[in-house]
C-alpha cells in the first residue's frame, strides 16, 4: 500500500512522465520515436497503481498549481478523491494497453505520416484526461477540457491526406465546441447562483438550488456532457471519428475518453444539483430516455454496418447510452428516497462504465490489427483471418463475447445488474414513472440482442470462411507489443467478470461507502455517501446472484463442451466433401457477407433504418446483352438523423451566414452607419432603464 502522505508526488510524477513523454519523441528522431510510447506506459501504469491505492485506502490529496492567471478565481487547482481515482483507474488502465499496443502499432506510419507528431499528441491527448478529472474549478476544468477536445482533434485528422478524414475531424470539432459551450452556460448559471468558480461552493449550494436554476443547470449540462460522450441525437460525429482516426487513438477515445463526460454528468447530476426530492426523479428519468435511445438507437445501426470501425462507434453510442440508462436510475430512486435500489444502478453504471473501457479499448486495438494487416475495414472485403491471424482472432473473440454480455466475461456482470436495477422500479410510488421505465426495459433488453448479433456478425464475417480479397489472403499476424496491449485489456475483460466482487468492492470504495467522515469533501457530497453506504449491505445479495448466475452458466457450457469433446474422441472421423447446394465449388463468392447477414435486422426495421437498395444487372463484355449472367445488388443504409436534423441545420445556417455576409460590402460609409445604427441602438435602451 502506497503512504497517503505520497499520492500528490505520484500524481505529479505521472504528469511528468505524460509531459517527458511528449517531448521526447522529438530527441528520438523519426525512426525510433515509436519506443517513446512506453513513457505514456509507464505513466498510465503509474496512475493505475496510485488510484487504486486511493480508492483502497479512502485517501484524498489536493493540489493547486502556481501557474495560472492572476486573477481572483482563476488558477489552476486539482482535487482527487475516490471518485475522481476511479476514473483515473479507468484511463491508467486504457492508457497502458494502449501505449504498449502504440509501440508496434504506430510503426506502420513510417514514411508516411510523423510518428513523432503521433506520440507528441497521444502523450498531451492522454494527460489532458487526467488533469480533467482531477480539476476542482470551473476554470482548471475547462481549459483541459479544451485541451483535451483539441489534441483529440488532430487526432482523428491526424491522417490528413485524405479528405474525409479532415472532413470528419471538422464535424468532431464543431460539434464537441458546440458541447463546451453549452457546459459553459451551465457553469455560468451556478456561477451566478453561489458568487463562485469553485466546485466546493457548487456543492455546497446543491440544496438551496431553485428548481429553475436546477433545470436549466441540468438540461445544459446534460446537453453538453451528451454531445461529448456521443448521446442521440447529437452522436453524428462518433462514427466519423473512429474510422478516420489510428486505431490506438480509437481505443483511447473510445475506452476512455468518453468516460470523462460521465464523470462530468455525474459529477453535476449527483454532487452539483443533489436530486433530493420526489420532484427532482424527472432528471432522472429524462437521462434514462435519451440513455436508453441512445442504446437502441446505437445498437441498431452497429448491427446493420459493414464498416468495422464504424460499427465498434455505433456500439459506443449504444454503451454510453446503457450506462447513462443506470446513472438516471440511480438518479430516480435517489430522488424517492429508494437508497439502496440508487447504489445498485450507480454501482451498474460505474461497472458497465470500466467494462466498455477495457472491452471496448481491446476491440478497437484488434480491429486496428486487422485494418493494418489487410488494408481496409470493410466486413465484406476479409474472411479467414482466424487462420493467418490467430492471435488477433482470439482476442477479437474474448473482446466480442464480453460486450456482448456473454458470462463469464465482464460485459454480464454489469448488464444483469442494470436489468435488477430496471426491473426493481416497481418499488417507485409513481405509476409513470414505473411505465417509463417498464419500457425503457424492454428497449434495453432489445439493445443488449441487437449488441450478440452484431458481434457474431464481426466475427464470423472478419475471421471465418474463407478470404474474400488478395489482401486478407496475405495477412499477417499483429507484433508482439501489439498483441502484449490487446492482452492487457483481454485479462481485464476475464478478471471483472471471473471476480466482480473486487470491482464492487473498488467502486464502492471510491463512492464514499467508508468515507462518512469526509462526506462533505466527496464530489457526490455527504447525500451520495449516505444512499451508497446505505446500499451496500442490501445489494450485497444482488451481486453475489451476478456471480452464481455466472458460475452456473459458465459450468453449463464447460459440461456441454467436455461432453461433446469426449463424444467425439470415441467416434469414427469420416471425410465428406461440404454440400455446395448445386452450385458447384465453394468459393467466397458463395459465403455469407456482414450485409447478407444483418439484412433481417435491416427488413425488420425500414421504417427506421430506411436502406437504400440498387439492383444492377451485368452482362459480360461480347456478351448479347439479352443473356444476363449476373446480378449485383448493393444496400446501403441512411443515417436518419444526419438526414432529418444535421442537413438541416446546416443548410440553414448556410443560408443565414449568406444573407450575414452581404453585410460586408469593404466600403467606409457602411460600416459607419452600423456604426451609428448601433449607438442609436444601445441609447434607445439605456433611456428605457428605470
Amino acid at each position: 500500500m502506497v503512504a497517503a502522505g505520497a499520492y500528490p508526488a505520484l500524481y505529479v510524477a505521472a504528469v511528468a512522465l505524460y509531459l517527458f513523454g511528449a517531448v521526447v519523441p522529438f530527441i528520438l528522431g523519426e525512426r525510433r520515436a515509436a519506443r517513446s510510447f512506453w513513457l505514456p506506459a509507464a505513466a498510465s501504469l503509474l496512475v493505475v497503481i496510485t488510484s487504486l491505492s486511493m480508492i483502497f485506502s479512502g485517501s484524498a490529496f489536493r493540489l493547486s498549481s502556481p501557474v495560472g492567471v492572476p486573477v481572483q478565481g482563476f488558477g489552476f487547482s486539482f482535487y482527487v478523491d475516490g471518485v475522481s481515482a476511479f476514473f483515473m483507474l479507468i484511463l491508467g488502465t486504457v492508457g497502458f494497453a494502449v501505449s504498449v499496443y502504440s509501440v508496434g502499432y504506430a510503426g506502420s506510419y513510417y514514411g508516411r505520416h510523423s510518428i513523432r507528431l503521433l506520440a507528441f499528441l497521444f502523450d498531451a491527448f492522454v494527460l489532458s484526461m487526467l488533469l480533467v478529472i482531477a480539476s476542482d474549478d470551473v476554470f482548471s476544468f475547462l481549459v483541459f477540457w479544451e485541451l483535451m477536445s483539441l489534441t483529440s482533434f488532430f487526432l482523428v485528422a491526424y491522417e490528413d491526406d485524405k479528405p474525409a478524414n479532415v472532413g470528419a475531424g471538422m464535424t468532431y470539432l464543431t460539434v464537441t465546441h458546440m458541447g463546451t459551450a453549452l457546459i459553459t452556460a451551465a457553469f455560468l448559471v451556478l456561477y451566478f447562483e453561489t458568487g463562485s468558480l469553485s466546485f466546493d461552493a457548487f456543492r455546497a449550494a446543491a440544496q438551496t438550488l431553485s428548481p429553475l436554476a436546477k433545470a436549466v443547470v441540468f438540461v445544459l449540462a446534460f446537453a453538453g456532457f451528451g454531445t461529448k460522450a456521443g448521446l442521440v441525437p447529437m452522436h453524428a460525429w462518433l462514427p466519423k471519428a473512429h474510422p478516420s482516426a489510428p486505431s490506438s487513438v480509437s481505443a483511447l477515445m473510445s475506452g476512455a475518453m468518453l468516460k470523462v463526460p460521465i464523470y462530468g454528468l455525474a459529477l453535476f447530476t449527483l454532487g452539483f444539483l443533489a436530486p433530493d426530492v420526489p420532484g427532482d426523479a424527472w432528471l432522472g428519468l429524462a437521462m434514462v430516455g435519451v440513455g436508453v435511445l441512445s442504446a437502441l438507437v446505437g445498437a441498431l445501426y452497429a448491427s446493420v454496418d459493414a464498416d468495422l470501425k464504424r460499427s465498434l462507434a455505433y456500439s459506443s453510442v449504444e454503451n454510453v447510452g446503457m450506462i447513462v440508462v443506470s446513472l438516471g436510475l440511480a438518479a430516480v430512486f435517489t430522488s424517492y428516497g429508494l437508497t439502496a435500489l440508487a447504489a445498485l444502478a450507480l454501482l451498474a453504471s460505474m461497472y458497465h462504465a470500466l467494462n466498455h473501457a477495457v472491452f471496448k479499448s481491446l476491440l478497437f486495438m484488434a480491429a486496428g490489427a486487422v485494418v493494418s494487416a489487410t488494408g481496409t475495414s470493410d466486413m465484406n472485403r476479409m474472411g479467414g483471418l482466424a487462420k493467418r491471424m490467430p492471435w488477433t482472432s482470439v482476442l477479437f473473440l474474448v473482446g466480442s463475447m464480453a460486450i456482448a454480455g456473454l458470462p463469464p466475461l465482464n460485459g454480464f456482470v454489469s448488464e444483469w445488474l442494470a436489468l435488477q436495477a430496471l426491473l426493481s422500479s416497481y418499488r417507485l410510488p409513481s405509476v409513470a414513472a414505473q411505465l417509463g421505465i417498464g419500457f425503457a426495459s424492454v428497449a434495453f433488453a432489445l439493445a443488449i440482442g441487437l449488441a450478440l448479433a452484431t458481434f457474431v456478425k464481426a466475427f464470423a464475417v472478419t475471421f471465418l470462411a474463407r478470404a474474400r480479397s488478395p489482401e486478407s489472403e496475405a495477412a499477417v499476424d499483429a507484433p508482439g507489443t501489439m498483441l502484449a496491449g490487446m492482452g492487457v485489456a483481454a485479462a481485464a475483460c476475464v478478471a471483472l467478470g471471473a471476480v466482480p466482487f473486487l470491482a464492487s468492492s473498488a467502486i464502492a470504495s471510491s463512492f464514499g461507502f467508508e468515507l462518512g467522515s469526509v462526506g462533505s469533501y466527496s464530489p457526490f457530497g455527504p447525500l451520495a455517501v449516505g444512499y451508497v453506504a446505505q446500499g451496500l449491505s442490501s445489494t450485497s445479495d444482488l451481486s453475489m446472484s451476478t456471480v452464481l448466475v455466472a458460475a452456473g452458466c459458465s459450468g453449463a457450457v464447460l459440461l456441454a463442451f467436455v461432453s461433446v469433446a469426449g463424444r467425439g474422441r470415441r467416434a469414427p472421423t469420416r471425410h465428406q466433401p461440404t454440400w455446395e447446394g448445386g452450385f458447384g465449388s465453394l468459393g467466397a463468392r458463395t459465403e455469407p457477407t456482414a450485409t447478407s447477414v444483418s439484412q433481417p435486422i435491416r427488413t425488420a426495421f425500414k421504417w427506421f433504418l430506411r436502406p437504400r437498395v440498387e439492383v444492377r444487372r451485368v452482362s459480360p463484355a461480347g456478351v448479347d446483352p439479352g443473356a444476363r449472367q449476373s446480378v449485383r445488388v448493393t444496400s446501403e443504409t441512411r443515417e436518419v438523423f444526419e438526414d432529418y436534423i444535421y442537413a438541416p441545420v446546416v443548410h440553414g445556417s448556410v443560408w443565414v451566414i449568406d444573407k450575414v455576409r452581404r453585410l460586408q460590402t469593404g466600403k467606409t460609409n457602411s460600416y459607419l452607419l452600423y456604426m451609428m445604427l448601433v449607438t442609436v441602438l444601445l441609447l434607445a435602451l439605456a433611456a428605457l432603464q428605470p
